[in-house]
């Protein structure tokens, strides 16, 4: 039997099984979405049992025919769905805040915990969100916290107790001067979040903007890491995206860690982006809140109005 002679997923799951591949043992078939719910609750009071770490479950229509009819919505079929569970939290101590800055010159604070155990990870750092939020609850140093992960992925800070703070600890200040290249932050206009304005010669917004337009569902240059943007800043002073279409490989082959191989490959990776499709360069060049989706609509809507 072909895959596509399938009618249901189960059948798919049971061919499957059938042939040694291994499934997972709390698949199941349910007829309506209370069910549905029913399950997914048995199932987290399983969770801590298992021999691995869940953070909910998938739904999915079961008739394959629905499926396909119904579509997707960028990589997302319509048909799937998730139920996640409530994340684990636990507490700890601030030892530090690190300023970071992203492609966009926005700076996000990180704070630099006492190493915790969360949902079988070690947890060093957690995200605080914005400026804002860091100078109204007026951080202290070793203040404790309660953390967990934002979609049991990505650590952040959700609570501060100061009822058990210190009475001689310090606060932690909000910079003033832009921790990559020491120019004097703004307030955006909502005074949520501190920005460097320095757009040009910002090597953190620099690396970020490049970085973030090698991507591989972008520009999918590889061998252009963070660590070499980094490396052709300093050396070269490449600035934007131009820049690396006009790299100097005469020179690079002189840097260490670049080898004629090493070279080849990364020219020909950049000069196959000359080809990316052009809503993956729309979203590349980092226009804000126009992502690849929104770049897809955008170029349907150009190509609409000149036909």
């Amino acid at each position: 039997m072909r895959p596509d002679q399938f009618s249901t997923h189960q059948e798919e799951l049971n061919f499957l099984s059938s042939n040694g591949f291994p499934i997972n043992p709390y698949n199941s078939v349910q007829n309506n979405l209370n069910a549905v719910w029913e399950f997914s609750k048995e199932l987290e009071t399983k969770r801590e049992r298992l021999p691995y770490p869940i953070d909910g479950l998938v739904v999915k229509l079961d008739n394959n025919i629905l499926v396909e009819k119904v579509g997707i919505v960028g990589k997302t079929p319509r048909a799937w769905c998730a139920i996640k569970f409530a994340p684990e939290e636990v507490s700890t101590t601030i030892e530090d805040i690190i300023w970071q800055v992203g492609r966009t010159g926005k700076i996000t604070p990180v704070a630099v915990l006492q190493p915790i155990l969360l949902m079988g990870t070690e947890v060093k750092r957690a995200s605080l969100h914005n400026f804002k939020e860091v100078s109204e609850s007026e951080l202290h140093f070793f203040d404790t916290v309660i953390i967990r992960k934002a979609g049991d992925i990505i650590p952040e800070v959700i609570n501060i107790l100061k009822n058990l703070r210190h009475t001689e600890s310090k606060v932690i200040s909000t910079p003033v001067y832009c921790p990559s290249c020491g120019t004097k932050l703004k307030l955006t206009k909502t005074e949520v979040d501190l920005f460097c304005p320095n757009t040009t010669n910002c090597k953190d917004q620099i690396v970020g903007r490049l970085s973030y337009f090698c991507q591989r569902n972008l520009g999918n240059i590889v061998g252009l890491s963070e660590k070499n943007i980094l490396k052709f800043i300093e050396e070269f002073g490449i600035k934007d995206i131009p820049d690396l279409y006009n790299l100097p490989w005469d020179k690079i082959s002189e840097l260490e860690g670049f080898g004629q191989k090493s070279i080849q490959n990364l020219q020909e990776s950049i000069k196959k982006s000359l080809t990316m499709d052009d809503y993956k360069f729309l979203a590349g060049i980092g226009i804000d809140g126009v992502g690849i989706e929104v770049s897809k609509l955008i170029i349907e809507r150009l190509y609409d109005e000149q036909s």
